[in-house]
C-alpha cells in the first residue's frame, strides 16, 4: 500500500495511557463525590471534553466536568513527565520505518495541544511529527472532521492517508474522512461490528510496516 501520509490517534494507539487514564477519571470523579463507573468512562474514549461532558451530564447533572477534566489533564501530564505513560508496542519502529520513507506524520487526538505534548515529548517522538492537530472547536469523533484538518495540515488528499485508531469513535471517523483505516485495539476490543470501518486488524503499530510496502 502506498500513502501520502500516515495520521496517529495518540490516547491507546500510540501512547499506552487508557488503561490508567480510566482509572485516574474515575478518581478525578470521586474528588467530587461522583462514583463514576470506568466502564461509563470507557463510553467516552475517543470523544472531545465537550462530548463526553454531555455523555457525564446525563447520568451526573451536577458533575462539575470541566473541574474533573482539568483535575484528569493535570494528574496525566503529570504522571508522562515521570514516565509512566509509555509507548505502545511497535510504535518506535513504525515512526522510524515512516520517518526513513519520508512519510510525512500527523498526531489527530481529542486531546489538547499541550497535553499531547507533553505525552509526546516524555518519550522523545515529538520530532516525527509533520503536525499536531487537536480536536478543539470540531465535532468530536466519530465526525471526519479532525482527520480531515489533519490530512490538510500534511497537503496529503485525504483517499491517500493511513488512519491509526484504537476506539470505536477513532475508526468510524477515520472510514468517514474516506481514509483507510488500520484499527489496533486497546482497551475496547475489535468486533464484527466493526468490520465496515476497518481495512485492518493488527496486533501492533510494528504490524504496519510490512504493509507499507504491501
Amino acid at each position: 500500500m502506498s500513502f501520502q501520509a500516515v495520521i496517529f490517534d495518540m490516547d491507546g494507539l500510540l501512547m499506552d495511557s487508557e488503561r490508567v487514564g480510566l482509572t485516574v477519571m474515575h478518581e478525578c470523579g470521586l474528588l467530587q463525590g461522583y462514583d463514576i463507573p470506568v466502564d461509563m468512562v470507557r463510553e467516552t474514549i475517543g470523544s472531545n471534553n465537550r462530548s463526553a461532558s454531555d455523555f457525564y451530564h446525563q447520568f451526573f447533572p451536577d458533575l462539575d466536568t470541566a473541574r474533573m477534566f482539568q483535575d484528569f489533564k493535570n494528574a496525566m501530564c503529570d504522571l508522562a513527565k515521570q514516565g509512566k505513560i509509555p509507548l505502545k508496542t511497535g510504535a518506535r519502529e513504525l515512526l522510524d520505518a515512516l520517518k526513513a520513507r519520508h512519510i510525512p506524520m500527523a498526531v489527530a487526538s481529542s486531546s489538547g495541544q499541550s497535553t499531547i505534548r507533553v505525552y509526546l515529548e516524555s518519550v522523545g517522538v515529538i520530532s516525527y511529527f509533520n503536525e499536531i492537530v487537536t480536536g478543539s472547536g470540531l465535532p468530536s469523533k466519530p465526525a471526519p472532521d479532525v482527520f480531515l484538518k489533519a490530512a490538510a495540515a500534511l497537503n496529503a488528499k485525504p483517499e491517500a492517508c493511513l488512519v491509526l485508531e484504537d476506539s470505536i469513535h477513532g475508526v468510524q471517523a477515520g472510514r468517514a474522512a474516506g481514509m483507510t483505516v488500520f484499527m489496533i485495539p486497546d482497551v475496547i476490543p475489535y468486533n464484527e461490528a466493526l468490520k465496515p470501518f476497518c481495512d485492518r486488524v493488527l496486533p501492533d503499530l510494528a504490524a504496519v510496516i510490512p504493509l507499507l510496502e504491501a
